[in-house]
Protein backbone atom coordinates (compact mmCIF):
# COMPACT_ATOMS: atom_id res chain seq x y z
CA UNK A 1 0.00 0.00 0.00
CA UNK A 2 1.38 3.41 -0.91
CA UNK A 3 2.04 6.10 1.64
CA UNK A 4 -0.02 9.27 1.55
CA UNK A 5 1.90 12.31 0.36
CA UNK A 6 2.33 15.35 2.62
CA UNK A 7 -0.35 17.50 0.97
CA UNK A 8 -3.40 16.17 2.88
CA UNK A 9 -1.56 16.70 6.14
CA UNK A 10 -0.37 20.14 5.25
CA UNK A 11 -4.02 20.94 4.60
CA UNK A 12 -4.44 20.71 8.35
CA UNK A 13 -2.70 24.06 8.39
CA UNK A 14 -5.47 25.46 6.21
CA UNK A 15 -7.76 26.56 8.99
CA UNK A 16 -5.51 29.09 10.65
CA UNK A 17 -6.97 32.43 11.78
CA UNK A 18 -4.77 35.47 12.27
CA UNK A 19 -1.84 35.19 14.63
CA UNK A 20 -0.82 38.86 14.96
CA UNK A 21 2.48 40.51 14.12
CA UNK A 22 4.62 38.48 16.54
CA UNK A 23 4.96 34.72 16.70
CA UNK A 24 2.25 32.88 18.61
CA UNK A 25 0.46 29.52 18.35
CA UNK A 26 -1.98 29.24 15.49
CA UNK A 27 -5.58 28.89 16.68
CA UNK A 28 -8.14 26.44 15.30
CA UNK A 29 -10.82 27.47 12.79
CA UNK A 30 -13.66 29.72 13.95
CA UNK A 31 -15.94 29.38 10.91
CA UNK A 32 -17.90 26.45 9.50
CA UNK A 33 -17.34 26.33 5.74
CA UNK A 34 -16.65 24.40 2.59
CA UNK A 35 -13.77 25.51 0.36
CA UNK A 36 -13.29 24.12 -3.14
CA UNK A 37 -9.98 24.29 -4.94
CA UNK A 38 -6.90 22.36 -6.00
CA UNK A 39 -4.48 20.26 -3.96
CA UNK A 40 -0.99 19.35 -5.18
CA UNK A 41 0.95 16.38 -3.84
CA UNK A 42 4.54 16.18 -5.00
CA UNK A 43 5.11 13.94 -8.02
CA UNK A 44 1.45 12.92 -8.12
CA UNK A 45 0.38 16.28 -9.55
CA UNK A 46 -2.75 18.30 -8.85
CA UNK A 47 -6.31 17.22 -8.17
CA UNK A 48 -9.57 18.97 -7.36
CA UNK A 49 -10.34 19.01 -3.65
CA UNK A 50 -12.81 20.33 -1.15
CA UNK A 51 -12.22 21.08 2.51
CA UNK A 52 -15.14 21.15 4.93
CA UNK A 53 -14.97 22.32 8.53
CA UNK A 54 -17.56 22.11 11.27
CA UNK A 55 -17.37 21.74 15.04
CA UNK A 56 -13.62 21.06 15.13
CA UNK A 57 -13.68 18.42 12.40
CA UNK A 58 -12.28 18.61 8.89
CA UNK A 59 -13.14 16.55 5.83
CA UNK A 60 -10.91 16.71 2.77
CA UNK A 61 -12.29 15.16 -0.42
CA UNK A 62 -9.64 14.58 -3.09
CA UNK A 63 -7.77 11.78 -4.85
CA UNK A 64 -5.25 9.45 -3.20
CA UNK A 65 -3.27 7.13 -5.48
CA UNK A 66 -5.62 8.05 -8.35
CA UNK A 67 -8.78 7.08 -6.47
CA UNK A 68 -11.36 9.34 -4.84
CA UNK A 69 -10.89 9.51 -1.09
CA UNK A 70 -12.18 11.39 1.92
CA UNK A 71 -9.84 12.25 4.78
CA UNK A 72 -11.59 12.76 8.12
CA UNK A 73 -9.65 14.76 10.71
CA UNK A 74 -10.62 15.36 14.31
CA UNK A 75 -8.56 18.38 15.32
CA UNK A 76 -9.12 17.98 19.06
CA UNK A 77 -8.68 14.21 19.05
CA UNK A 78 -5.64 14.51 16.77
CA UNK A 79 -6.77 11.62 14.59
CA UNK A 80 -7.06 11.18 10.84
CA UNK A 81 -8.72 8.45 8.79
CA UNK A 82 -8.73 7.95 5.02
CA UNK A 83 -11.86 6.42 3.49
CA UNK A 84 -11.69 5.13 -0.08
CA UNK A 85 -13.07 2.41 -2.34
CA UNK A 86 -10.79 -0.61 -2.66
CA UNK A 87 -11.82 -3.79 -4.46
CA UNK A 88 -15.44 -2.64 -4.49
CA UNK A 89 -15.49 -2.09 -0.72
CA UNK A 90 -15.50 1.14 1.30
CA UNK A 91 -12.33 0.95 3.42
CA UNK A 92 -11.40 3.16 6.41
CA UNK A 93 -7.65 3.35 7.07
CA UNK A 94 -6.64 5.14 10.25
CA UNK A 95 -3.47 7.14 9.79
CA UNK A 96 -0.68 6.16 12.14
CA UNK A 97 -1.61 8.11 15.30
CA UNK A 98 1.92 9.48 15.64
CA UNK A 99 1.89 10.85 12.08
CA UNK A 100 -1.67 12.21 12.40
CA UNK A 101 -0.80 13.92 15.69
CA UNK A 102 2.33 15.42 14.11
CA UNK A 103 0.25 16.78 11.23
CA UNK A 104 -2.38 18.27 13.55
CA UNK A 105 0.42 19.82 15.61
CA UNK A 106 0.96 22.24 12.72
CA UNK A 107 -1.90 24.15 14.31
CA UNK A 108 0.31 24.53 17.38
CA UNK A 109 3.29 25.94 15.51
CA UNK A 110 4.38 29.49 16.04
CA UNK A 111 3.68 31.67 13.03
CA UNK A 112 4.22 35.26 12.05
CA UNK A 113 2.26 37.51 9.74
CA UNK A 114 4.27 38.22 6.61
CA UNK A 115 1.81 39.83 4.19
CA UNK A 116 -1.66 40.08 2.70
CA UNK A 117 -3.33 38.75 -0.44
CA UNK A 118 -6.68 38.31 -2.14
CA UNK A 119 -7.61 34.79 -3.22
CA UNK A 120 -10.96 33.47 -4.45
CA UNK A 121 -12.32 37.01 -4.07
CA UNK A 122 -11.46 37.11 -0.35
CA UNK A 123 -8.88 39.06 1.63
CA UNK A 124 -6.46 37.00 3.69
CA UNK A 125 -3.34 37.46 5.79
CA UNK A 126 -0.25 35.41 5.04
CA UNK A 127 1.38 33.57 7.93
CA UNK A 128 4.72 31.82 7.82
CA UNK A 129 5.65 28.86 10.01
CA UNK A 130 7.95 25.87 10.00
CA UNK A 131 6.79 22.24 9.94
CA UNK A 132 8.21 19.57 12.25
CA UNK A 133 10.43 18.47 9.35
CA UNK A 134 11.85 21.97 8.88
CA UNK A 135 9.87 23.04 5.80
CA UNK A 136 8.86 26.69 5.61
CA UNK A 137 5.13 27.03 4.88
CA UNK A 138 3.10 30.17 4.16
CA UNK A 139 -0.66 29.97 4.54
CA UNK A 140 -3.01 32.79 3.54
CA UNK A 141 -5.93 32.81 5.98
CA UNK A 142 -9.13 34.86 6.24
CA UNK A 143 -10.01 36.66 9.47
CA UNK A 144 -12.42 33.81 10.35
CA UNK A 145 -9.86 31.08 9.90
CA UNK A 146 -10.28 29.79 6.36
CA UNK A 147 -7.04 29.00 4.56
CA UNK A 148 -7.28 30.09 0.96
CA UNK A 149 -3.77 29.14 -0.15
CA UNK A 150 -0.94 27.16 1.41
CA UNK A 151 2.54 27.17 -0.10
CA UNK A 152 5.51 25.00 0.77
CA UNK A 153 8.18 27.66 0.32
CA UNK A 154 10.99 25.14 0.86
CA UNK A 155 9.83 23.13 -2.16
CA UNK A 156 8.58 26.14 -4.15
CA UNK A 157 5.06 24.82 -4.74
CA UNK A 158 1.48 25.65 -3.90
CA UNK A 159 -0.07 22.77 -1.95
CA UNK A 160 -3.62 24.10 -1.68
CA UNK A 161 -5.46 26.95 -3.33
CA UNK A 162 -9.15 27.66 -2.91
CA UNK A 163 -11.22 28.84 -5.85
CA UNK A 164 -14.51 29.20 -3.96
CA UNK A 165 -15.56 29.42 -0.30
CA UNK A 166 -19.05 29.02 1.16
CA UNK A 167 -19.56 29.75 4.84
CA UNK A 168 -22.33 28.08 6.80
CA UNK A 169 -23.23 25.15 8.99
CA UNK A 170 -22.01 21.76 7.79
CA UNK A 171 -23.88 18.46 8.09
CA UNK A 172 -22.24 16.76 11.11
CA UNK A 173 -22.82 13.32 9.56
CA UNK A 174 -20.58 14.32 6.62
CA UNK A 175 -17.68 15.08 8.99
CA UNK A 176 -17.31 11.66 10.61
CA UNK A 177 -16.06 8.35 9.22
CA UNK A 178 -19.03 6.51 7.66
CA UNK A 179 -20.25 3.62 9.79
CA UNK A 180 -20.39 1.31 6.75
CA UNK A 181 -16.65 1.65 6.05
CA UNK A 182 -14.66 -1.49 6.82
CA UNK A 183 -11.82 -0.59 9.24
CA UNK A 184 -8.35 -1.55 8.04
CA UNK A 185 -5.32 -1.45 10.32
CA UNK A 186 -2.05 -0.59 8.65
CA UNK A 187 1.28 -1.26 10.32
CA UNK A 188 3.32 1.83 11.18
CA UNK A 189 4.88 3.19 7.99
CA UNK A 190 8.36 4.61 8.07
Amino acid sequence: MRRLGPAPFILLALALPSAGLHAEPLPKPTADYVAEGTITSGKKGSAPASVRHGAGKLRIDTEVDGKKAAIFIDLEGRTATVVSQRLGQKIAMQIDPERASEAVSMLDRDAKRVGEAKIAGEACDEYEFETAKGHTVVSCVTSDGIALRTRDVSRNRVIWEASRVTRGPQDAAQLVVPSDALPLQIPKLR
